[in-house]
């Protein structure tokens, strides 16, 4: 992703993956939502900071929600990268 800006994210409130990209697309949206979780996840724990354990449960549990979001959405992409 070095070069590119960060996107924008949906005002819909739907899905940011097309419903099947392939090739490359799959290849560049499975970059995206590997950056993005990595980036949640050092949020969530990354220097040991104590923040995750201070902002709540119901906000821990919206934390833990996207990232098995963002997980499923990258397996899926690798699934389809490899059918373009």
């Amino acid at each position: 992703m070095a070069g590119r800006s960060t996107p924008q994210s949906p005002r819909c409130g739907c899905s940011s993956t097309p419903s099947n990209p392939t090739g490359d697309d799959a290849r560049d949206l499975l970059e995206t939502k590997l950056a993005q979780l990595n980036s949640l996840l050092w949020c969530c724990h990354g220097d040991g900071n104590g923040w995750f354990e201070e902002a709540g449960e119901k906000h821990r549990d919206h934390m833990l929600w996207i990232a098995a979001d963002l997980a499923r959405e990258a397996e899926r992409l690798l699934e389809w990268s490899g059918r373009g």
